[in-house]
């Protein structure tokens, strides 16, 4: 079996054409593309058509909850049925705490449509990861990805024995918390990603920088690259296997 990268979190739809092409022609890397509102999602369904390597996750931001208008919000939740994935959606108590209460709502709304269908989940859960998480255990979710993951280091062994994966973002070549995150992970739960086109503390995240990624956690969990690349290649496998079930 041939071993891919994976970017289980990527803005797809903010990049240029040119470099939209130039990531779609990357057989070697496997690109999950999340959502923001109804506009992004048709943008990456439309890429996943397109591009043999793209998964495409459909979802309202929480930082978008009060700007979706009630009709675009119901149409997004249609797109559910014909997806795998559904994100970028969850809490945040970090950057827009104000519409805490409008989020919770429509996050309820997203898991109890991606639970009845068997699909991913890809959260967001910044400054609300106590929350997502009860959130999530109170429902049949099997399958749920908390993006960029700096929470509570307490909160590992929970979201092991749930079943879910954490999203090691590239941020780990700059930020201390994702590093010591990674010593405390176990490498069965994480799932590497690059939350690009973003800028974080000088550094330019993109999917380029995954396999930068995969040899500093394989420095960190001393370990060889290849057997992290393959660990992580095994754990997208894996969530991609959950949805048939």
């Amino acid at each position: 079996m041939r071993r891919k990268y994976v970017d289980s979190h990527i803005h797809l739809n903010d990049y240029t054409r040119e470099k939209i092409l130039d990531l779609c022609g990357k057989d070697d890397m496997e690109l999950v593309a999340v959502s923001e509102d109804l506009h992004s999602s048709l943008i990456n369904l439309s890429l996943e058509r397109e591009c043999s390597n793209v998964r495409a996750a459909v979802g309202v931001h929480p930082w978008n909850a009060d700007k979706v208008a009630a009709d675009e919000l119901a149409k997004v939740m249609e797109l559910i049925d014909s997806v795998g994935f559904v994100g970028e959606v969850g809490l945040d108590k970090k950057f827009t705490p104000e519409t805490f209460d409008l989020q919770l709502k429509i996050f309820k709304e997203f898991v109890s449509r991606a639970s009845s269908g068997n699909k991913v989940l890809l959260l967001h859960a910044a400054g609300a990861w106590k929350e997502v998480l009860e959130v999530l255990s109170k429902t049949p979710v099997k399958a749920a990805v908390l993006h960029w993951y700096t929470g509570p280091l307490e909160y590992l062994r929970d979201i092991r024995e749930l079943g879910y994966f954490i999203g090691v973002n590239v941020s780990l070549l700059r930020q201390p918390k994702m590093r010591e995150v990674v010593k405390q992970a176990p490498l069965d739960i994480m799932l590497t990603e690059s939350d690009g086109p973003y800028e974080y503390r000088g550094l330019r995240l993109e999917p380029d920088l995954i396999p930068a990624l995969i040899n500093e956690i394989a420095t960190i969990k001393k370990l060889s690259s290849e057997d992290v690349l393959e660990a992580v290649y095994n754990n997208y496998l894996s969530l991609l296997n959950r949805m048939l079930k």
